[in-house]
């Protein structure tokens, strides 16, 4: 039995909307003639839901990547149990009480598993939520017996995924704090703090140090002008946003994200950890290479790198190798060329890339870790020099007022 949400008419303009459950939609509309009504619309409740979901699936949406992760441990658990797949989702939709956004997808599932669909093709219905990575994945493990085991692997690749984004998102969202919390100090001092004091400066008609007078231009300036430079700032980041956006836009600051000092070189380790992470996953599973690389590329997040491993796709379907067409990308070292190479003589180019990640997510800690012993200090002496400029131009006036007084 399904859920269905239905428009009916049982009078002229009368418009009837409610849920009911039946076998399937023709048995829904059935039910409803029988009961004196047109049916204007018959829809499944559950794809209803799920497409909402996917719309809203993201930072703030009603989904987070651990409930994904999370769904495929458990789904994985089950099935080692011996549960049958449909009653594994049901016994998931079941514990999602809580999460009707979940429970939604979970029964949208359910329903084109009863419809005779197989696993891969009911999840891929919600592109939103399982990409082309974890679609293709499923499908090898079930043309291969494999189930199981990809589900498990799934699992694993998205805790380490989570893992790696929550160290750099450490390493940027500390800098950026600091530099807010600095922004909005200096901006309270002078609009509103300083004017106060160059009042006081201005009656005793004593000539104001050079340092002192361009702290009251500025301060003069911003008190007046206050809501036209909030708002240019807000209307700046706004613009920036939207240009983010373009595709041309999110080129641009993908590049500058891989060229900044200190977080670059974080970024570039942190996407050559998800390509070797990504490609020994698929490989592992028994995708083939050139499908492995396009899959791959459609996860890194950096445009620079994706289309860099389209074209290396591109290379491999022509007879090219991987570690070659890695030597030949100027945005991977040598270091992971050599690796893959020893993987591709080896046989064994999904063990190459699942040890080069493993070095990748090493080097990570480290960088991080060196990045904030010197962003920390860096900001401090930043805030301090911004914070001892202002200090100085305030307390020069009050030191020549006191020598003039004992005069």
């Amino acid at each position: 039995m399904a859920t269905f949400v239905y428009e009916a008419m049982r009078e002229p303009g009368e418009v009837i909307k409610g849920e009911l459950d039946a076998e399937d939609a023709n048995a829904a509309a059935s039910s409803l003639v029988a009961r004196g009504y047109h049916v204007i619309r018959v829809n499944d409740a559950n794809a209803l839901a799920g497409r909402r979901v996917r719309l809203r699936l993201g930072i703030w949406g009603g989904l987070k990547r651990r409930d994904l992760v999370r769904f495929t441990r458990d789904t994985a658990s089950l099935l080692r149990a011996g549960l049958p797949l449909s009653q594994a989702l049901v016994t998931l939709r079941n514990r999602a009480a809580a999460k009707s956004a979940w429970r939604a997808v979970l029964g949208g599932l359910r329903a084109r598993l009863e419809d005779g669909q197989t696993f891969s093709q009911a999840l891929a219905a919600y592109p939103s939520i399982f990409d082309a990575m974890y679609v293709n994945l499923v499908r090898a493990g079930e043309e291969s017996g494999k189930l199981i085991e990809v589900l498990t692997r799934l699992s694993d690749l998205g805790e380490k995924r989570d893992e790696i984004q929550a160290r750099v998102k450490m390493a940027l969202v500390y800098p950026a704090v600091m530099l807010v919390v600095g922004f909005v100090t200096v901006f309270v001092m002078v609009s509103f703090v300083v004017p106060m004091f160059m009042d006081v400066f201005q009656e005793t008609g004593q000539t104001l140090p050079l340092i002192t007078r361009m702290l009251v231009a500025i301060s003069h300036f911003m008190a007046q002008w206050w809501p036209a430079v909030l708002g240019g700032v807000c209307g700046a980041v706004f613009v920036a946003g939207r240009y983010i956006k373009t595709r041309a836009g999110r080129r641009q600051a993908d590049a500058l994200l891989l060229n900044s000092p200190l977080i670059g070189r974080v970024m570039r380790q942190y996407e050559i950890g998800a390509f070797a992470r990504t490609l020994g996953t698929l490989l592992g599973s028994g995708i083939p290479v050139v499908s492995a690389l396009n899959i791959t590329a459609s996860t890194l997040r950096n445009t620079r790198y994706s289309e860099a491993v389209r074209q290396m796709a591109v290379e491999v379907r022509e007879g090219g190798l991987v570690s070659a067409s890695v030597a030949a990308c100027p945005l991977f070292p040598e270091s992971v060329a050599n690796v893959l190479g020893v993987g591709e003589q080896t046989g064994d180019l999904a063990g190459a890339c699942h040890q080069l990640a493993d070095e990748n997510e090493r080097d990570i800690d480290r960088e991080v870790k060196v990045m904030m012993t010197l962003m920390e200090p860096l900001m401090i002496v930043l805030m301090g020099l911004v914070v001892g400029f202002i200090v100085i131009a305030m307390l020069l006036p009050i030191f020549s007022l006191g020598d003039a007084i004992q005069i």
